[in-house]
């Protein structure tokens, strides 16, 4: 199977539910291929299983391979999760610079500055 195919075993599974499969699978179609939607759609499946930690590298190399807002917008959150508030600030910085008014970014930054301004 090819990571194309792998890809969207992985968007059929993440669309039913199966997140655990969407998981694997999407992680099948890195290794063969590391395309930016694949990891963050993979980072977003961690994220949905309160696996922040986790996702952290598929969100942080998909905002590395794609100019969009929206990977920084899920890395800022997993940040978040994890209470490093700095690097939430910084990312949801980074997914308003790239897509403004991106609410998940606008919602992590606001939340995190009132962290790091109490």
């Amino acid at each position: 199977m090819n990571a194309d195919d792998l890809y969207h075993q992985g968007r059929e599974a993440m669309e039913a539910g199966a997140l655990e499969e969407a998981i694997e699978r999407f992680r099948l179609s890195v290794a063969e291929w590391p395309h930016f939607k694949t990891l963050e759609l993979l980072g977003e499946c961690l994220l949905r299983l309160e696996q922040p930690r986790e996702a952290i590298v598929p969100l942080a190399a998909a905002t590395a391979l794609n100019p969009q807002g929206r990977a920084p917008a899920l890395l800022a959150r997993a940040f978040l999760a994890l209470g490093s508030y700095r690097d939430a600030f910084d990312q949801a910085e980074e997914a308003l610079r790239r897509a403004p008014g991106n609410r998940q970014a606008l919602e992590v930054r606001q939340v995190a500055r009132q962290h790091l301004e109490g």
